[in-house]
């Protein structure tokens, strides 16, 4: 992936149950702790990046509520603060709550940093909301400013569920078949995504990936409704068999490794993937390909993921690891030290180590 606007550094305070977070990020990062360690949250902040840039800030306030998006409430936090690096580019802000359940901006900013990609100029930094204001001042979508550049990266970060495969998931229902320009977060556009596709080596190479998990799926059959031709299902085809078969059918691990398959092997992948514990429901050999989607993946893209899978941790090398726990009432983010871990790769993979409680984010820690 090009490292013009990869996000190098996340720095963070008071937001939900992490207390003070710096953490420097790679193409490939791996979210390894117990359940109410933080993992979640941390790839919650980038749903809060989205409202923000979408002038949803207050709206998403108001659903989460303020004293659940600070730590511990605003008697004991009495601002938020974040700081973004991607090169060569940076974005801060410090939002404080007020009376009325909102939060507002006390400053926001966004940076440049020309000696970073050998421009002269120095560093410049654009002053953007100002204090008082309810919503950000960043531009809805990319241009020439420093503010537009900022803009750019954050519109195309993306967290994505694929839990929900309900018997009334929206996955499964008819969509607009127009509606096809990115994977939604809960795949509820799928069938119009893998349509608008269907005549790209991308397709193919997703076809194939979900044959080796499920080897009765044959393809996709992907048309227009007969009653109308604006909506679409998700159809599929078996093996041997002449009859189609909707979403219904299949079981929810399949249904979400068609889900991750065609999110990591689309033609054009966001910024940054998030995905919260990818692996649920999935057997542990479609783990061990989704792993290796997620690497391949990277190689393109960011991929964040929390996981507290042994199985998928076992498929990523320490220097994807970061290790979250909970230590004195807030969330803690480490990454791994070579001279520590090494001797236990002798013996172990990463998920085995971290099962037996060797390089904390357990629950014995």
């Amino acid at each position: 992936m090009a490292e013009l606007g990869k996000l190098n550094r996340l720095q963070l305070k008071n937001y939900k149950s992490i207390k003070k977070l710096d953490i420097e990020l790679g193409r490939l990062n791996i979210l390894l702790g117990q359940n109410g360690a933080g993992k979640s949250n941390f790839i919650s902040f980038f749903k809060l990046m989205n409202k923000l840039l979408n002038k949803d800030l207050q709206l998403y306030v108001g659903e989460q509520g303020v004293d659940r998006l600070l730590h511990f409430g605003r008697k004991n936090s009495k601002k938020l603060e974040l700081h973004l690096e991607f090169l060569p580019n940076g974005y801060g802000a410090t939002l404080v709550p007020t009376p009325d359940d909102r939060l507002i901006f006390k400053e926001e900013y966004a940076e440049f940093f020309a000696e970073r990609v050998h421009y002269s100029g120095g560093y410049k930094r654009k002053e953007l909301a100002s204090a008082g204001s309810v919503e950000s001042s960043l531009p809805a979508s990319n241009n020439a400013s420093i503010a537009g550049h900022v803009s750019g990266y954050i519109a195309d970060w993306k967290v994505y569920h694929f839990h929900d495969t309900s018997e009334t998931a929206l996955v499964k229902a008819p969509c607009d078949i127009n509606d096809n320009d990115w994977l939604r977060p809960q795949a509820d556009n799928l069938s119009a995504f893998l349509y608008a596709i269907k005549d790209t080596s991308a397709y193919e190479k997703i076809v194939r990936t979900v044959q080796r998990v499920a080897p009765f799926f044959q393809d996709f059959v992907l048309r227009p409704d007969k009653l109308n031709q604006e909506r679409i299902r998700l159809r599929w085809k078996h093996k041997g068999n002449d009859e189609y078969f909707d979403a219904h059918a299949l079981s929810d691990g399949t249904l979400r490794f068609i889900c991750m398959a065609t999110l990591l092997l689309q033609p054009h992948l966001p910024t940054i993937i998030l995905l919260d514990e990818p692996e649920l429901g999935l057997h542990p050999y479609a783990i061990q390909i989704l792993a290796g989607l997620m690497k391949s993946a990277s190689h393109k893209t960011q991929v964040i993921a929390s996981t507290q899978s042994v199985t998928l941790a076992n498929e990523f090398s320490w220097q994807d690891i970061v290790v979250v726990q909970q230590e004195a009432n807030a969330s803690e983010f480490h990454r791994l030290e070579e001279d520590k871990i090494k001797p236990w790769l002798e013996s172990y993979e990463m998920g085995d180590i971290w099962q037996k409680n060797l390089i904390g984010g357990n629950p014995s820690c």
